[in-house]
């Protein structure tokens, strides 16, 4: 553990090494919740209901802060070091050191994310605040389970695109693909905007698969969409399909192995 230790360290490092590009990033947060706060406010002061798709006005705009906030605090980007690490040879040096490579990189995907949650949370617990004190059903329990899911979240997301990662032993130019999936799990997890304002189908998807419990899930636990019934077989799923990708990740690692030829690096 030593040596991993060592690994989340280097991830904080390198996440404030680049200051200028780290706060960038963060500030991109802000374009896509300016533009749903403007959208949303449209759409309902030209509508005479006082709930629109099944949420009320406040509820709406909290959604979309939070669903921004929780997908910037769950994003990944490793998924591209692994594709040059297969593709340049970069893997060699893993092979042949007493580490394992899904744990090399989970560690540096969590000190990387330190920064982040040193930045985010606060911007939650003051979001959430106010939520309360305009009378949202929002209760220690609730936020209790709310950090909960998301530290699933964040461990799931990982999961999923360690598995994509991984699909650059078989596939030659893998790296748009990576930004084609990033966008389309950002929306089909409730990144942008819930997906059960599309219907009933809709909402059974998002229960079953597991893209919603990486964003919409955690949202909807904090904002009292959710019973606890629905809170606890939504943390089974969260583990479950935790579960399920570390399963796949180990299978495709296996099988990647086989095809990756050791040269360069």
């Amino acid at each position: 553990m030593n040596a991993y230790r060592c690994v989340f360290l280097m991830g904080i490092e390198q996440a404030l090494e680049y200051r200028v590009s780290f706060l960038l990033s963060m500030l991109s947060a802000l374009f896509p919740i300016i533009i749903q706060t403007t959208m949303w406010n449209y759409l309902y002061r030209h509508s005479d209901a006082s709930a629109v798709f099944g949420y009320e006005h406040g509820e709406i705009l909290m959604y979309s802060l939070l669903a921004v906030i929780v997908s910037q605090l769950v994003s990944t980007g490793f998924e591209w070091e692994i594709n040059s690490d297969i593709k340049l040879g970069g893997l060699n040096k893993y092979l042949v050191r007493p580490v394992g490579y899904n744990r090399y990189r989970f560690f540096w995907f969590l000190g990387q994310k330190v920064p982040r949650i040193m930045i985010i949370l606060p911007a939650i617990v003051i979001i959430t605040t106010a939520a309360f004190l305009q009378g949202m059903p929002i209760t220690v329990g609730r936020a209790a389970a709310f950090f909960s899911s998301l530290v699933l979240a964040i461990i799931l997301n990982f999961t999923i695109f360690f598995c994509i990662g991984l699909l650059a032993f078989w596939l030659t130019d893998v790296e748009k693909l990576f930004g084609t999936i990033s966008i389309v799990l950002t929306v089909i997890s409730g990144g942008v905007f819930p997906l059960d304002i599309f219907g009933k189908t809709a909402e059974i998807l998002t229960t079953l698969l597991p893209f919603g419990y990486t964003a919409q899930f955690p949202v909807n636990i904090i904002n009292g969409r959710f019973g606890w019934e629905r809170i606890g077989m939504g943390f089974a799923f969260q583990i479950g399909w935790i579960l399920f990708f570390l399963c796949l990740g180990n299978h495709l690692w296996k099988s990647g192995l086989r095809h990756y030829s050791a040269v360069s690096g």
